[in-house]
């Protein structure tokens, strides 16, 4: 009789994690990704690659993945209507509505035309030739943003939709500047249309690596479900299962720049 209590009250003191709880969502896997580099592009790259690894190593469905502008995919994620997304930076305003778990980190740079003279900060905010273009939705490092606002101020950001709507416009000189990250813009600097026509300026060299991370909305993961996915992400880093991924689409050195 003693054993049967002893059992009852485990079971009832029983935490999820302790009893098994799925890591899936009971409505399944629904993706959210954006064109960014090797990252995603036609139904294919690296973050297409970890989603379907983490699902398969979890045990969960997928019944949902498709491509969106940045914006829309984290304002989707925040009201329910997809439930997972990829290569987003930690804020804590996304902090609110969905755990976000790192596994990449860069440094946005400068792309500057070389029709504009100025390579100093100060120079290019007054410069009247200098339009910069700026993906909607995207975060870089807070002093970059901080430099964002004062160009915005003189009216000197042009939004862009997604990275290609980015660099189409910078090489038809709409834009003739903008931050990207290495892995993003390393083929595009090397097509016909930009070869030769940008220069790559660093002028935040003490600005730090911003981080890329899983996206879990609150709506659809509970905390102890998200920790088991956390856990899958950093075993796929210890084990280089995210490194051999990583591989697949890009050169050895970006891989080896985006480590933590």
């Amino acid at each position: 009789m003693k054993g049967l209590w002893a059992a009852l009250l485990g079971g009832i003191l029983a935490t999820p994690a302790a009893l098994g709880e799925t890591a899936c969502p009971a409505a399944g896997l629904k993706v959210g990704y954006y064109l960014l580099g090797g990252a995603y592009e036609e139904g294919r790259g690296y973050d297409v690659d970890l989603v379907h690894e983490l699902a398969r190593r979890l045990g969960c469905k997928i019944v949902q993945e498709e491509a969106y502008p940045r914006i829309r995919v984290l304002k989707m994620v925040e009201h329910g209507q997809l439930n997972l997304a990829t290569s987003t930076i930690p804020t804590a305003d996304r902090q609110k509505y969905a755990w976000i778990y790192p596994y990449f980190y860069s440094k946005n740079m400068i792309l500057l035309s070389h029709h504009v003279n100025p390579r100093t900060l100060d120079q290019l905010l007054i410069d009247p030739a200098v339009k910069w273009g700026v993906i909607r939705g995207y975060r870089h490092s807070p002093e970059q943003d901080a430099f964002l606002e004062q160009l915005a101020k003189r009216g000197k950001v042009v939004m862009a939709n997604d990275e290609r709507d980015l660099y189409a416009m910078l090489s038809q000189r709409i834009i003739t500047a903008a931050f990207a990250l290495p892995f993003s813009y390393d083929r595009w600097l090397n097509s016909p249309a930009l070869s030769g026509q940008v220069e790559v300026l660093d002028l935040f060299p003490t600005s730090e690596r911003v981080a890329g991370g899983l996206v879990l909305a609150h709506s659809d993961f509970s905390q102890q479900q998200a920790e088991q996915w956390q856990a899958q992400l950093q075993q796929m880093i210890k084990d280089g299962s995210l490194r051999k991924i990583l591989g697949k689409y890009l050169s050895p050195d970006s891989v080896a720049r985006m480590q933590p």
